[in-house]
């Protein structure tokens, strides 16, 4: 199996490339890596076996000296690369692992030859989420009074495709490809990859996207240390390692003599990594030592604490070696792994990029407690070391990567039946009139998925405001995309979370819930949290399955011990509600809806022999067409309810 591997950025990310290509070749693994020129680079590659093939420019020239005067030519430079130099690295390779600064063309590289995609990034705190902003991109700024996370990474999207979209694009039509409308969705793609430990890095509670979490990516270090640095480790007490990598430091002054200072104050000795900010030794005094490209796996061990940046992997090799922290973050995502080490007490997170003694003297004291360096080690021992083992087994194992999810397959099969219950568009129409009599409502969609009841409403309603809550990340990604193009998206407010746990302090007009009563655990459990929303005189629209016949085995294994038609609505009735209006899915409609599921998904199929998901996709097309046709076609009903409380609560 070939695998080419690609980032553009410094060395955090190039060196996890470096530990995943020695881990896949010792699987037998063929493996090229696409990174920048610089020496230091070539040399970790060559470490590993791996064949490095250049592109972009020199990155440390790049971070040390002027950045490029305009960001958005720059874009375009490695939109070009991407397609010119890892384009030809990529011909013969079976999989594309892409990482690093924005790789916007490498998706379309690995769908013009067939080949497999995967995004993989080194932090969770890129992908969009309610709970914390994105990072600093060119561009404009965000206007002082948005505050609204999602809004901000709304407009994150657009800087993007400010930098990206135009090159992206016009090199994907060279090519015959398509265009794309949102760069940043793109190149993450339907479930990228998160190479973090799972204890440095949780991410579920952070961002809804479908992530592959692997661990982080560690290249095992064997080389001995120097024999000058054995000998000042072994001359005295251990010393604090301050060290900042391939950040320069431009905005702290003296920032080499203000962390001596602080750790002599603690009584410390010091070990000074040269790093890109060319750190040295501040005076002739003993107590202080210069080094350079080390061994921190093996260093980290000996020393008593380490200030450092917060990138992910210096935050991953200090935490897992069980020394005490002290980072001062600089940008994008060192802010965050700060905190994640405060947060866990295994160290300290100073308060900004430029670090005084007082404020670093501080730092330390807080990392130097016994309390601080027991707690390091009882942490280091749940650092896992076989992210690049788990990811190589990823790629490598063919049947299990070219699994689709079941949401990507929901995603597909529902693409010519965007409302994702067997109702056409008639009915559709007649049950919003019927739940939005005015058309100046609030409406809230329990389980909104894409949106599509909501978007519906929205456009033929110019004074209503609608809500809709899904876990699904990539179906509300849709629905903004669609509800941009179709100028509602200020009347939309859209919540990745999961809907049984939504609570809003203001009442909606009409709740729907169609489609969506499992996740409620059932019809009287979905009304019941439908009420809590409820503004008084409200109406609930609620879409439920039934027996319109005797099931066979098969259908109640697939859909369990649902009622009958009459049931149903009984349970409805007794349980404090009055239909107000029905409607009953037809023959045609049932029919149209299945034809449509399966049809989609067997087309996208046949429409992309090479993709590895195919075989499974036509597979699972096939099944559920003969599930409904031998099973469920002549038993399966769906009603659709608009609702009135029977009496005030």
């Amino acid at each position: 199996m070939r695998v080419l591997l690609m980032a553009y950025g410094s060395r955090g990310d190039i060196a996890p490339l470096a530990g995943l290509a020695a881990q896949l070749r010792k699987h037998g693994a063929e493996v090229r890596v696409c990174a920048p020129p610089d020496e230091e680079f070539a040399e970790l590659l060559a470490g590993v076996g791996a064949e490095l093939v250049p592109f972009g420019r020199d990155v440390r020239a790049l971070r040390t000296g002027a950045p490029p005067s305009d960001a958005a030519a720059f874009a375009a430079e490695l939109v070009a690369a991407h397609f010119d130099t890892v384009g030809k690295a990529a011909e013969g390779c079976d999989v594309l692992v892409a990482s690093g600064l924005m790789p916007a063309g490498a998706r379309s590289v690995a769908e013009k030859l067939g080949i497999r995609y995967v995004y993989a990034g080194f932090h969770p705190f890129e992908m969009p989420s309610a709970h914390y902003r994105p990072s600093s991109r060119p561009g404009p700024p965000a206007p002082p009074d948005m505050t609204d996370n999602q809004a901000l990474w709304d407009l994150d999207a657009r800087k993007v495709n400010a930098l990206y979209l135009q090159p992206l694009n016009a090199h994907r039509a060279a090519i015959g490809l398509a265009p794309v409308d949102n760069v940043r969705d793109h190149v993450f793609g339907d479930r990228p990859w998160l190479a973090v430990d799972p204890v440095l890095g949780p991410w579920q509670q952070l961002t809804n996207l479908d992530l592959v979490q692997t661990g982080a990516w560690i290249l095992p270090d064997e080389r001995p240390l120097p024999a000058d640095l054995e000998t000042f480790l072994d001359a005295g007490t251990p010393p604090v390692y301050v060290g900042f990598g391939s950040m320069p430091m431009g905005t702290a002054s003296d920032i080499a003599r203000t962390s001596v200072e602080a750790a002599r104050a603690q009584g410390r000795r010091v070990l000074v990594s040269r790093g890109w900010a060319d750190l040295g030794p501040v005076d002739d005094s003993d107590d202080c030592f210069a080094v350079g490209d080390v061994n921190h796996q093996a260093l980290f061990r000996r020393v008593a604490a380490v200030v450092h940046h917060g990138g992910a992997g210096t935050t991953t090799t200090a935490a897992r070696a069980g020394a005490p922290q002290v980072v001062v973050p600089q940008f994008v995502d060192q802010p965050h792994w700060a905190a994640r080490v405060a947060d866990l007490g295994i160290g300290a997170a100073h308060d900004g990029p430029t670090p005084t003694f007082e404020s670093l003297s501080a730092a330390l004291r807080t990392a130097l407690t016994p309390e601080t360096r027991a707690r390091a080690k009882a942490v280091a021992g749940t650092i896992r070391t076989d992210g690049t083992e788990v990811a190589a087994k990823l790629l490598l194992d063919t049947g299990h990567a070219a699994r689709m999810s079941r949401e990507q397959i929901s995603m597909t099969a529902h693409a010519d039946h965007p409302i994702k219950s067997p109702l056409d568009d008639d009915s559709v129409s007649r049950l919003l009139e019927r739940g939005l009599p005015r058309g100046d409502e609030r409406v809230l969609d329990l389980g909104c998925g894409t949106a599509e009841w909501l978007l519906r409403a929205l456009t033929t309603r110019p004074h209503l405001h609608a809500e809709g809550v899904d876990v699904s990340e990539a179906a509300l990604r849709q629905a903004r995309r669609a509800a941009s193009a179709l100028g509602v998206d200020e009347r939309l407010v859209l919540h990745p979370q999961e809907a049984a746990g939504f609570a809003s302090p203001q009442p909606f007009d009409l709740v729907i819930s169609v489609g969506a009563t499992h996740a409620f655990g059932g019809l009287l459990p979905t009304l019941a949290a439908a009420r809590e929303h409820l503004a008084p005189g409200g109406r609930v629209l609620i879409g439920e399955s039934f027996w319109e016949s005797a099931p066979s085995p098969e259908a109640v294994e697939l859909f369990g011990d649902l009622a009958d038609l009459a049931t149903t609505v009984d349970r409805v009735v007794a349980d404090g509600w009055t239909p107000v209006h029905g409607h009953v899915s037809t023959r045609a409609e049932l029919d149209a809806y299945e034809w449509a599921c399966w049809g989609s998904l067997a087309s996208w199929a046949l429409d992309h022999p090479a993709d590895p998901a195919a075989a499974q996709a036509l597979e699972t097309a096939t099944a559920r067409r003969s599930q409904w046709l031998h099973g469920y076609r002549d038993s399966f009903g769906f009603l659709c309810l608009v609702l009135r409380r029977t009496s005030a609560p």
